[in-house]
């Protein structure tokens, strides 16, 4: 699916478009290992089994990448997950911010197919990976949910605590038959700041460079099919 994004760098911003062929949900990638312990324990609390391996990856159709605004759900039980994205063609690696949104209650039962009953939103800012990649882990990320009528921080940590894009693409690339261009690569996440995971209307994520005074904002909202009667 073709989507249109716009490209920031030192030159300016200027459109660019992308035939997204689909997207891969990278997961448990973690530099920290304690860390990524921490989020399978939060995921274990929810009832959702360990992983089979770590890191772990699991693929999506074009369908599955929706950018910005607002994304329909089936089921009542879903969250979001801050996560950098990776776009790569031939001749560069783009830095985007998206949303690994989940099937809560379904990935109790298939982690695969909670992955794809929910589109993954993604911003439509990209900046270039060359001019951030000498100060890549002091970029912060972090993420709100609307709750009891306000906005709560629901996740916040530095680049630092991720997989570098290199070591991503590299990973990524030997689960990929041929090019990885056109691929979306949502990078994983780290734990949340809240006791249990937050089922909400609302979620909002920020990729901040704090050398460059820059920012890619991530806003969307989530539908249920409230209409149907269950």
């Amino acid at each position: 699916m073709l989507q249109n994004f716009t490209v920031e760098d030192r030159l300016g911003k200027r459109s660019w478009s992308c035939d997204i062929k689909g997207a891969v949900c990278c997961g448990y990638t973690g530099r920290n290992q304690d860390a990524v312990k921490k989020h399978i324990e939060e995921l274990a609390k929810a009832g959702i089994k360990p992983p089979p391996s770590v890191p772990t990856f699991y693929p999506k159709p074009p369908t599955g990448v929706e950018l910005e605004g607002r994304i329909f759900t089936e089921g009542m039980e879903t969250s979001g997950e801050i996560e950098y994205v990776l776009l790569v063609d031939q001749s560069d690696i783009w830095i985007g911010l998206g949303s690994d949104h989940t099937d809560r209650e379904l990935e109790r039962l298939d982690i695969l197919k909670s992955k794809q009953a929910c589109p993954a939103p993604m911003a439509r800012s990209l900046w270039k990976y060359g001019e951030i990649k000498d100060h890549w882990d002091q970029i912060e990320m972090r993420s709100w949910v609307a709750k009891a009528g306000g906005k709560v921080l629901y996740q916040q940590s530095t680049l630092a605590a991720m997989l570098a894009p290199e070591d991503l693409i590299r990973l990524v690339q030997q689960k990929v038959t041929g090019t990885m261009e056109g691929l979306a690569i949502f990078s994983g996440t780290f734990p949340i700041l809240t006791e249990e995971m937050v089922f909400t209307d609302r979620f909002d994520g920020e990729l901040y460079d704090p050398i460059m005074k820059r920012s890619i904002n991530l806003s969307y909202t989530v539908y249920t099919l409230d209409w149907f009667r269950r």
